[in-house]
């Protein structure tokens, strides 16, 4: 592999474990305001730990996928540099055995990815159904403010006649 290209993947790496480490550090203290805090509700307690726990996950996931990325700065992608014609029977199978590891590696790289790109949509999934469950909520004791204060004037009106 080039230096560019060396550097390149260096790089991102370094930026993928400064990113990881930001967002466990802020779940971190996320978490710890979940436990000092009293007055938060049980539901939304609940959902916030869950919240700051796949966070934690994905950040893991992440640096896995960042030094991942650093062990594929150093991986031969080209076994059979010769003509196969060239190249002894042992070699051959050496070249096999390293192709079959690149592929598992890079699989394994694509599924990292995959799992953070699964954590994100879940992350998504669990903030849509939580803010709709609060709005049905807030809706609910709108309406019922409005009961009360409808209940209040007809009472006030009966009053009056």
């Amino acid at each position: 592999m080039d230096t560019l290209g060396t550097t390149l993947g260096i790089l991102i790496a370094i930026v993928l474990v400064a990113v990881a480490a930001y967002f466990a550090w802020l779940q971190q203290l996320a978490l710890q305001s979940l436990n000092f805090d009293p007055k938060i509700p049980l539901q939304q307690r609940r959902y916030l730990s869950r919240q700051c726990w796949r966070r934690l996950f994905g950040s893991v996931v992440l640096v896995l996928l960042a030094l991942m990325l650093v062990g594929s700065v150093f991986l031969d992608y080209d076994p059979l540099r010769m003509s196969a014609e060239d190249i002894p029977q042992v070699d051959r199978e050496a070249a096999k055995q390293a192709v079959r590891f690149l592929s598992i590696y890079l699989m394994a790289m694509l599924l990292l990815l995959m799992v953070i790109l699964t954590l994100a949509v879940f992350d998504f999934w669990a903030t849509a159904r939580y803010s709709v469950r609060q709005h049905k909520e807030l809706l609910q004791e709108h309406h019922e403010i409005l009961a009360a204060e409808l209940e209040e004037l007809r009472h006030r009106q009966s009053g009056m006649n």
